[in-house]
């Protein structure tokens, strides 16, 4: 260290003025070790050199270059250089350019800051309290509101910056003053001096709550999709435009007999029965078409191991949100095989109920109690018209078949929840009438009919 350099020189006002490095640490908001590096010939740069000087009470020309260049600065004459109009006009258009991107960063909320790896101060943009929640002027105003593990890993990432010169992007959360957290999106890089070394670090942040905000909403909705996807009492799919079962959930594969990797080398098309496939194919093209939202169907699928089970399908159409063009189909298979067995054997048990009835001369008959109409089955139609088809009777049209006592006997029945009499024709044959009201509809009844005798 020579008397004529700026560390010599700051030492000697250290010690004639009885000041510790932490005290001058203190007043210019540094630290300490960076106060020891300019006392060991360290650089400083020139806002912390005009503090330190006026700290001093000295010229801060003489602080930092010596006496020698203090008597050149002053034995110079001021050169004023002419305000040309090209020296105006670029004047102007930096103003604007300036103008126009402290617009665009507080608008767009971006913070630009300044990181001095010597001397460890930080400047920001005068919208740092905006986008960050605090007023941060220095290091020591920053780390407090940064959670412990975020901060561990800015850290790591700044200390490879530095050892490596390399860019970063990152993203860290701020607690706000009332508690809430804050997103912030930070890209850096470090700067190295006229020797290659690296002396600064700049960079801008951004408050990314809102896109995180969204992000996690995402993620939320997509999980409770899935659960829902994976644990649906039916089937659901995911179906390309060709019939290809692109993704299946594992209801679908128990109802099919197939694994989820065995599915995505099939088609629907495949596993349906030929005399279903007309049907859907035909509501397929409506769905494709933009005719129809969805489509409701119940068909036929074979199982792998050979056996055939009924499907309620309700399929509908995912377009891409901004060309529109159809993309999937999503279904959603519901199995229906042991309704259908149900009802086949009630359709049979009814079929030969009807045979039973027809050989023993058994009508049967239902009423609208409201309008008098009545429904006749063939056997009942045949007893009491003599006309060998099912058909329906007006008010008037019953009426005219029964004597006047039967009818108002009929009439008075129907009040009643159960009834059975001895109707007279009007050709003098009696029929009996047995009837009940329908349970779950007030106004209608029915029952069976047969001759007499």
């Amino acid at each position: 260290m020579t008397e004529n350099s700026f560390a010599f020189r700051l030492k000697e006002l250290l010690e004639h003025k009885k000041l510790t490095l932490q005290a001058v640490a203190t007043v210019l908001g540094v630290s300490r070790p960076a106060v020891h590096k300019w006392t060991r010939g360290g650089e400083i740069d020139y806002d912390n050199l005009r503090r330190l000087a006026a700290f001093l009470g000295v010229n801060w020309i003489w602080l930092r270059y010596g006496e020698e260049a203090q008597r050149d600065l002053a034995a110079a004459a001021p050169v004023e250089l002419p305000m040309t109009e090209v020296r105006r006009r670029y004047t102007a258009e930096i103003m604007e350019s300036e103008a126009r991107m402290k617009l665009a960063q507080e608008n767009a909320r971006i913070v630009t800051w300044e990181w001095n790896l010597i001397t460890d101060a930080v400047t920001y943009s005068a919208n740092v309290e905006a986008v960050y929640g605090w007023p941060i002027g220095r290091n020591e105003d920053f780390w407090p509101h940064v959670p412990a593990d975020d901060a561990a890993m800015m850290r790591e990432v700044y200390e490879h910056s530095i050892a490596t010169g390399d860019a970063h992007e990152i993203d860290f959360r701020l607690v706000d003053p009332d508690g809430a957290t804050r997103w912030i999106a930070s890209r850096a890089t470090p700067l190295r001096d006229a020797d290659g070394r690296i002396v600064k670090m700049v960079g801008i942040s951004m408050d990314n709550t809102a896109r995180k905000t969204a992000e996690e909403a995402l993620r939320r909705s997509e999980a409770r999709f899935r659960a829902i996807f994976e644990n649906a009492s039916g089937g659901i799919a995911y179906i390309g435009l060709d019939g290809r079962w692109l993704k299946v959930n594992q209801t679908l594969c128990e109802l099919l007999g197939y694994s989820a990797n065995e599915l995505t080398a099939l088609t629907f098309q495949s596993l349906t029965l030929e005399d279903d496939l007309v049907e859907n194919l035909a509501q397929l093209d409506r769905l494709l078409a933009g005719d129809i939202a969805m489509y409701s169907l119940q068909k036929r699928f074979r199982r792998k191991d050979g056996s055939v089970i009924w499907v309620n399908v309700k399929t509908s159409l995912q377009r891409n949100p901004d060309s529109g063009e159809p993309e999937y189909l999503v279904t959603v298979i519901d199995d229906v095989t042991a309704q259908h067995t149900r009802a086949a054997a009630l359709e049979e048990a009814a079929g030969e109920a009807e045979l039973l009835f027809d050989a023993a001369g058994i009508g049967r008959w239902r009423c609208d109690a409201a309008s008098g109409r009545v429904m006749l089955d063939v056997a009942a139609m045949r007893l009491l018209t003599g006309e060998g088809r099912a058909g329906e009777l007006s008010a008037e049209e019953w009426r005219a078949l029964w004597s006047a006592d039967s009818v108002e006997r009929f009439e008075m029945a129907l009040d009643r929840e159960r009834f059975c009499f001895a109707g007279k024709r009007q050709d003098g044959t009696t029929v009996q009438l047995f009837g009940t009201r329908v349970p779950g509809a007030a106004q209608w009844l029915g029952g069976v009919m047969r001759q007499d005798g």
